[in-house]
């Protein structure tokens, strides 16, 4: 089956849209690095507790998979097939964090919002890698 090699509009709208969301990402990183305290204003104490004895390479790996996934993005607007391995990266980051959380019991302290995000991030950066992978498969990467 041939593809063309032209992006279609769709292509644009979800690179658009996955820029966007990891710029949002990147917002509420800065707020976590610059003003922790806005984070923890409105965790109760079991929530405090469990933030305040994070192991010291939790903020480290959030920071890459929120910077893997921005170049990602910008990548894929660029089309560039970096957008492949940078996706994938920030996808690894994703489900380490993932799995740390789920391996401390924070969902069972998550309130429905909290846990909403907490399955839509990983979707996300699923969806990132495909949607890269599909791209570069169709001759739109290069």
């Amino acid at each position: 089956m041939t593809y063309s090699n032209q992006p279609k509009i769709g292509f644009w709208i979800v690179a658009i849209f996955f820029l966007l969301w990891n710029l949002i990402g990147l917002g509420f990183l800065t707020i976590e690095i610059l003003d922790p305290e806005l984070v923890t204003d409105l965790m109760n104490e079991e929530q405090l507790e469990l933030y305040n004895n994070r192991p010291s390479w939790y903020l480290f790996n959030y920071g890459i998979a929120i910077f893997t996934a921005l170049f990602a993005s910008v990548a894929l607007l660029f089309k560039r097939k970096m957008a492949v391995l940078l996706s994938l990266i920030s996808l690894i980051a994703i489900f380490i964090s993932t799995g740390y959380h789920l391996r401390t019991g924070a969902w069972n302290m998550m309130n429905v919002s909290d846990q909403f995000f907490f399955i839509l991030i990983p979707l996300l950066g699923l969806l990132l890698w495909a949607f890269a992978r599909s791209w570069r498969s169709k001759g739109w990467l290069s």
